[in-house]
């Protein structure tokens, strides 16, 4: 690859700015912090967590500050670079075989700058060339990669580049942590509410343990004034379409309606989902008869796996691999989204085929609810939405933060952008 070599820039080589897997010593059976490629969520900077486990006296070895980026194709493909941060001063930690680890030199290269040089589409592009094995398992030769060279700025221009970035990237991270801490108290609430059925009675007092008169159901005992039935009087359940593929008027990058597929949720770590890659045009949502799934629908993967669950924030279509639920009149996002994570493996276990399972329309119409009485409904809405919308709120700001930092990242790691110093 042809560089533009900014003014007092240099070209250079990995291992003129890194140590490239670097040596590190382990006991064996010694207890460590193990980050997998699992642990490592698409596109963002920081580690979700590690596993304490025994060290087996295989895998890689990093520190604090170390770049993990993936060697396999598919990691690579889904941007599992990170920077680790997680360590204590010295420790010690392990992973994937499947990581190449890159240590910053000091006062030669700054970590933070190594890690957006990583996520850098040239830096990828190089990986890509990079790659041998078979089509199934495809994996970079670290040899040949590490001879690539890149246009490297003075160590305190990278500093003051990583600055920049990191300033996004710490935003990113911190409304992640809010937006978990948020799911954490939601998923407790529902549970206290109605699976332990301690929702707050009409004196405020947790309802199962002030006393609160149940009945027998077919679904066990539950609170006098709810009922049971069918997960369809909680909603209209709707299946996803895939227009032809054959027919390239159906399909656009974006002025269309965003079309939703299980790979769109499993590539990202939200409640919410607005928009994807795909977009299908009018001409397409007609003439395949699509349904535009409403603001606030949930949607639940059917195939391939079972189990995805997000909430719209605005008008979409999905796949085939997809059930979605328009929630009733008085029912509610929030209450649908964690009754469905609730009996996901239900719905599982429902659910059949011998290629893959997947649970049909008609079987998840079928599902056996409890519903509670309107007054308890809406009194969770009240209560909880707001820390709902409090969550979409987040990850909104974080998906238009991910869009400036995408936008400065190849601009100031190229050095078509220069940060002086001040």
């Amino acid at each position: 690859m042809i560089y533009d070599v900014p003014a007092g820039w240099e070209l250079k080589g990995l291992q003129e700015i890194s140590v490239c897997d670097p040596e590190e010593s382990l006991k064996p059976d010694s207890i460590v912090k193990q980050i997998n490629l699992d642990k490592l969520i698409p596109h963002q900077k920081y580690i979700s967590g590690f596993e304490e486990t025994r060290f087996a006296g295989k895998g890689s070895k990093f520190r604090n500050l170390d770049v993990l980026f993936p060697k396999i194709l598919s990691a690579l493909i889904g941007g599992k670079t990170a920077l680790v941060t997680l360590l204590e001063d010295g420790e010690v930690g392990t992973g994937s075989a499947w990581f190449l680890v890159l240590r910053a030199i000091p006062q030669v290269s700054d970590p933070d700058f190594l890690y957006y040089l990583a996520i850098t589409p040239w830096f990828r592009e190089t990986a890509f060339k990079a790659l041998e094995g078979t089509s199934s398992s495809q994996y970079i030769n670290a040899a040949v990669f590490l001879k690539n060279k890149f246009p490297i700025p003075p160590y305190e221009e990278q500093r003051r580049i990583a600055d920049t970035l990191s300033a996004i990237d710490r935003k990113i991270q911190k409304n992640l942590e809010a937006c978990n801490k948020l799911e954490e108290i939601l998923k407790r609430i529902f549970q206290i509410w109605f699976v332990d059925f301690n929702f707050p009675d009409r004196n405020g007092r947790p309802y199962k343990g002030s006393g609160g008169a149940f009945y027998n159901s077919d679904l066990g005992e539950i609170p006098c004034g709810w009922s049971t039935g069918c997960l369809s009087e909680l909603g209209e359940i709707v299946p996803g379409t895939t227009p032809p593929r054959h027919i390239s008027d159906y399909y656009a990058s974006e002025n269309g309606y965003p079309w939703i597929t299980p790979k769109d949720l499993s590539r990202q770590n939200t409640k919410f989902i607005a928009d994807s890659g795909v977009h299908i045009t009018k001409k397409g949502f007609h003439e395949s008869k699509m349904h535009l799934l409403p603001r606030g629908s949930v949607l639940f993967s059917s195939r391939a796996p079972i189990g995805y669950i997000a909430i719209s924030s605005n008008d979409l279509t999905t796949n085939q691999g997809f059930r979605s639920i328009i929630p009733k009149d008085g029912i509610g996002s929030t209450f649908l989204y964690y009754l469905l994570l609730n009996k996901t493996r239900e719905i599982t276990n429902m659910a059949s085929g011998t290629t893959f399972k997947e649970i049909s329309g008609a079987e998840l119409k079928k599902l056996k609810v409890v519903i509670p009485d309107p007054a308890t409904l809406s009194l969770f809405r009240a209560q909880n939405d707001s820390l709902a919308t409090y969550q979409e709120n987040l990850e909104k700001e974080n998906r238009t933060l991910t869009q400036i930092r995408n936008a400065l990242l190849p601009l100031l790691i190229s050095g078509r952008l220069r940060i002086t110093g001040g």
